[in-house]
């Protein structure tokens, strides 16, 4: 039985992906806040901000699944905020990396999270492919840098396969963000955000969770991975497919941008750009996607 060692496994992705590892025959252990032993699964602390790490987990583990970060839609992004959410990502990866270094424990995989928020915010019909370059710079993107820059450190290390998924919109009835778009469905008021013509690149929880598992078991799955869907959908084609499952009106006008970004500040982003990504380099791993379509990903998830 190998053994998973997981960061960020109280978050959406983590939990579920837990349950499915185990499913599947693996050991899965958490690096959390606060150690406890007799969780389920068994919790060992660590905290990036003093460089503290329970070694025994770390030497316990085969390969590591990388999911912690702040989330990003959760708070406006202040200065603070933002150091947050960099150092939520990559001082992790650097402890991870340190430790490693310093017990020469060897592991197989390294698989860390990252997001489509690399491409930038620019809203074109250009096809992101895993080896583009951002159009642009801004914050997102350049976390997305440096996120995946720390991941590929493992790299370095004797043996360690390194695989970074960068990941869209995570469509699931338990997410908080795509909860936020089915209540103002639900009441009749749904509405694409800002012109509606920015792409909103997608993945259904499971087909992530999946494709976690997928990269820790294919030896020949390395570097960047686009974790979205096949099926490319505007802001306005998702919503008015939300609409339509929930069999509610749609026809109400767009969200002003203006008015998202007074809510929200700069994390407008996260909703308000966004261009095509490809699935291709995915679906030529060999990986085979439960939900290929938006309204068979919402249907499932309402």
């Amino acid at each position: 039985m190998k053994t998973i060692l997981v960061t960020g496994g109280s978050g959406l992705v983590g939990r579920r992906l837990t349950e499915m590892l185990r499913e599947q025959g693996y050991r899965v252990l958490w690096l959390s806040r606060d150690r406890d032993l007799r969780a389920d699964p068994p919790h060992y602390s660590w905290d990036y901000r003093d460089g503290t790490i329970d070694r025994e987990a770390v030497e316990q583990a085969d390969a590591i699944i990388h999911l912690a970060g702040a989330n990003l839609g959760e708070k406006r992004w202040s200065d603070a905020r933002k150091e947050e959410i960099v150092a939520s990502r990559v001082e992790t990866s650097h402890l991870l990396f340190d430790i490693l270094q310093e017990t020469g424990h060897q592991i197989e995989a390294f698989v860390s999270a990252s997001a489509i928020g690399y491409y930038g915010t620019a809203v074109t019909d250009k096809v992101f492919m895993e080896e583009e370059k951002p159009l642009g710079s801004d914050f997102l993107s350049e976390t997305c840098r440096r996120w995946e820059e720390a991941a590929f450190r493992f790299s370095d290390l004797p043996g360690v396969r390194t695989v970074a998924l960068r990941t869209g919109f995570v469509v699931d009835r338990d997410s908080d963000a795509f909860g936020k778009m089915l209540l103002p469905t639900r009441l009749g008021v749904g509405s694409p955000l800002g012109s509606g013509s920015q792409y909103l690149s997608w993945i259904h929880l499971e087909d992530l969770c999946r494709l976690y598992i997928h990269a820790v078991e294919d030896p020949m799955m390395k570097g960047i991975y686009n974790a979205v869907a096949p099926q490319q959908v505007t802001n306005a084609q998702f919503m008015r497919s939300l609409a339509k499952e929930m069999h509610r009106p749609f026809f109400f006008p767009s969200v002003p941008a203006f008015l998202l970004r007074l809510v929200m500040g700069e994390a407008a982003d996260l909703v308000l750009g966004g261009s095509r990504i490809s699935a291709q380099k995915v679906l030529d791993s060999g990986f085979q996607f439960r939900y290929e379509r938006a309204n068979e990903a919402i249907r499932a998830s309402i």
